[in-house]
């Protein structure tokens, strides 16, 4: 048994997918053993007023942290800001949560054996080193996106000196780190192009609660809700962030206007939801509609209202990241249509699995022709969700994977 110390952003009940990951990685972590506490933020990322006004959840700039047990797991929130969209406030935000979060670990918690970090912010890394060096624990960094290059590819970071200062900051928190854990094959194989041991890497793939999401009828009470019983749904759920160009599925739902009863659902929040918002306002469109994050309990009929889901991503960035969307997606034993080069992780998994269709970023053409072909097979889009199922239980279970990181945190502890 090892004494875990873990620092993530987010945490439950906030809605991100990471948040989610992250509690079900530290409970189960509890579960086989492990002793471990949490420090994160006060949910701020799209969270319910019922949530907000709860004790454990108002941390403030007069009581900047709270302390709560939660299924075996010590987790101290730091005060944190609703999540703001402007690029600047979000850093501040960021430098906040890594102050406090940094002197909570060096003086609120007992000494661990094990300093568990999950990125992206890679800044992150550094509160890990200081504290494992500090407190004399292990320092793990969990790779969740290959951070910086998804802001270079972006575009928001241009300056060439910049630039390299960010990339000698990763090889440094690389370099530091005891282990690191990766969600994705391909990241294990960039990494150790740019200089990481492979020993030091371990395949942490995300994963899906198989008892909470499962196969279930399409007529339930969200479908009733928005009238989705009777309609073919594209679903896109999660992040509506930039490295998405979620404003391909205007493009798309614009080849299929006329067509009413196949509609196009967009469910999330995030920094490109204003423009999202714009791009449908403008266009006209009746069957392409919007609605914010779900609840937690709604997220299974959420996803059984839908026929299809989609993951479309900018060219390029399927190498940077997989997004966890697609593991719920299949675990829902629903079709996957994904925007990502065939050779990124993404593309392998749904081929490995045999549960979608991959198609070239940033096409609307493509995107559009897959998705008429699971609208004309409807036995086709069974036959690959089915696959998706199996594959999760087989492979991305909460338990398979809580299992790997079990063995990652024991290696490290033992050495």
């Amino acid at each position: 048994m090892a004494r875990l110390l873990m620092v993530t952003l987010v945490y439950g009940p906030d809605t991100v997918s990471t948040a989610n990951m992250m509690t079900d990685i530290a409970q189960g972590l509890h579960r086989v053993g492990h002793d471990v506490t949490v420090i994160t933020s006060v949910p701020h990322y799209n969270p319910s007023s019922e949530v907000r006004s709860q004790p454990k959840f108002t941390a403030n700039w007069r009581r900047p942290f709270t302390v709560s047990l939660e299924h075996g797991v010590r987790v101290l929130r730091v005060f944190m800001p609703l999540k703001r969209h402007k690029v600047w406030a979000r850093g501040f935000d960021y430098l906040l949560f890594q102050f406090l979060t940094t002197f909570l670990a060096l003086f609120a918690v007992k000494r661990p054996d094990i300093v568990f970090v999950t990125s992206p912010p890679i800044t992150l890394g550094l509160s890990g080193i200081l504290i494992s060096w500090l407190r004399r624990g292990a320092f793990i960094y969990d790779v969740r996106e290959l951070w910086p290059d998804v802001p270079v590819r972006m575009g928001l970071f241009r300056h060439p000196l910049l630039i390299r200062c960010v990339y000698s900051l990763e090889a440094f928190v690389y370099r530091k780190a005891a282990a690191i854990s990766t969600i994705a094959r391909s990241f294990e194989d960039n990494l150790v192009d740019r200089g990481v041991p492979r020993n030091k890497l371990y395949f942490t793939p995300n994963f899906v609660d198989v008892d909470f999401i499962q196969p279930i009828n399409k007529d339930n009470d969200f479908s009733r809700e928005h009238g989705l019983n009777d309609k073919f749904v594209v679903l896109y759920a999660g992040n509506v962030g930039l490295t998405q160009g979620l404003e391909i599925l205007v493009s798309v739902a614009k080849t299929f206007a006329g067509e009413e009863h196949i509609q196009f659902l967009v469910v999330g929040d995030g920094a490109g939801k204003v423009r999202l918002e714009r791009d449908v306002s403008g266009s006209g469109l009746t069957n392409i509609r919007l609605l914010p994050f779900q609840p937690v309990h709604r997220v299974n009929d959420m996803y059984a209202a839908s026929d299809v889901c989609v993951a479309p991503l900018r060219r390029g960035f399927s190498y940077d990241t997989v997004p966890s969307k697609i593991y719920t997606s299949m675990a829902a034993a629903r079709a996957v249509v994904a925007c990502a080069e065939a050779d990124s992780e993404t593309a392998v998994l749904l081929r490995e699995a045999a549960a979608g269709i991959w198609t070239t970023p940033e096409s609307s053409t493509d995107l559009s022709q897959a998705i008429r072909e699971l609208y004309a097979n409807p036995d086709k889009a069974a036959d690959l969700g089915a696959a998706g199922r199996m594959w999760i239980e087989d492979h991305y279970s909460l338990s398979a994977v809580v299992t790997a990181y079990d063995r990652m945190v024991r290696r490290v502890a033992s050495d």
